[in-house]
Order: C-alpha cells, then structure tokens, then sequence
C-alpha cells in the first residue's frame, strides 16, 4: 500500500473543510443534545434495565437537589455524541478523501466500516452481557452491606462499561492491522496458542473474578476474538 500522503490533508483548502464541517456539527450536537434531554426521562428506564433486572424493586437515589439535573445534562450529552459521531467522522472523511490515493481510500473506508460494525455490537454485548455480569460482580462484594445506590454513579458506571465494551471489540481490528503488516502471522500464532489462551483467560479473571461460567465464556469469547482477525486482515 503507498504512503499516506500526510501534508496534502493540511493544505488550506482541506483546513476550511474541516473547520466547516466542524461548526456544521457542533450547531447540529447541540439541537440534538437539547432533544434527548428533553426526552431522556423516557429513555432513562431503558438505561436502568440491567439495574433493575437484578435488584427488583430497589430505587436509585439522588444526594442531592442538583444531582439529578446534571445527570441528566450529562447523560444527554454523551448519548447525543455517541449518536453524532459515526455522521461526523464520515463528513470529516469525505472532506479529505480526496486528498489520499485510492488504494488508501479504499484501506480506510473498509477501516472505519469494520470499526463502526465491531462498535455497534460492541454496544449490544455491553449492554445486554457485560453491564449485567460486572453488576452481578459488585454486588457479590458488597452482599454484606444494604445497596443504596446514587443515579449519577449507576448511570456513569453503565456508559463507563459500554465504553470500555466498545473498545474490545476493537481489539480484533488493532490485531487484523498486527497481522496485516505480518507482526503476528499463523505460523506465530500456532506455536503459542496456549499462551494466548491463557492470556485471555486471565483478562477473563480480571473481568469476571467470582464467576467461572463467565470466565469461561469471557475467554473463548477473546479467543473468538483473535481468531476474527485473521478474516478482518484478509478484508483489509
């Protein structure tokens, strides 16, 4: 593949794209931050689900009379930015594309498609698995003691989690791009595969410290993982 022709994208031109594109957005954010807040109390249950599911009946509370206000301010926030971003960066690329190659154009247009499809189920999987097991987690540590959680720290410790899930399931594309450039090959991979499947199980334990079934299922859903970039390397 040829260099990416990296002073071409500085060029004056390419910058007042950029800078247009950039207020466009952040006009269109702000709207649309305004929007979810004024809607979030409808949206709010949908993110305490996995809350909910698990400690039936047991309200979150609020410490103080402002509390509530900013996590609401904030929660709207975040989701109007995780809504914008994947349209931003995709006017953001279309304002220097021409400024690459083609084969370059066509590299990073499957690059951003793949990692826009692995963050999407990455979002799923937090919600619907990873949100759930580390609550199960915590709780097990703090069955002693009478859960009286406050809503700004439940609901910030459910975006910290969808964060973190968006960004293992990156990890096959960091290791589709290792294998891509021949930093890691079969051949490699054939004569350490325990190591890797015990370096997955102990990311898995890390995770998941208590509970074995999902240790268990932690690491074959890592190991899935590597073996995925294998194909995503052939795609790129």
């Amino acid at each position: 593949m040829t260099k990416i022709n990296l002073p071409k994208i500085f060029a004056i031109d390419t910058l007042s794209k950029i800078r247009r594109e950039i207020i466009i957005f952040a006009v269109i954010f702000f709207v649309l931050w305004l929007g979810i807040f004024f809607a979030l109390p409808y949206i709010f249950p949908y993110l305490m689900y996995p809350y909910f599911g698990i400690l039936k009946g047991e309200p979150l509370v609020f410490t103080s009379l402002e509390e509530a206000l900013f996590v609401l301010l904030r929660a709207s926030f975040y989701l109007a930015l995780i809504i914008i971003m994947p349209f931003f960066l995709v006017r953001l690329w279309k304002a220097i594309a021409s400024e690459f190659y083609e084969p370059e154009k066509e590299f990073f247009r499957k690059l951003f498609v793949l990692s826009f499809f692995l963050a999407s189920i990455g979002v799923v999987v937090g919600y619907f698995l990873f949100v759930p097991v580390l609550l199960k987690v915590f709780l097990y540590f703090g069955k002693g003691f009478e859960a009286n959680l406050k809503i700004n720290s439940f609901l910030f410790f459910v975006l910290r989690v969808l964060l973190f899930s968006v960004f293992v399931f990156q990890i096959p594309l960091f290791f589709a791009l290792l294998i891509k450039e021949e930093v890691l090959t079969q051949e490699f991979y054939k004569k350490n595969r325990l190591y890797f499947l015990g370096f997955f199980y102990a990311l898995a334990v890390l995770i998941a410290p208590v509970d074995l079934f999902s240790q268990v299922l932690l690491t074959l859903f890592f190991f899935s993982f590597f073996k995925l970039s294998f194909l995503i390397a052939k795609i790129l």
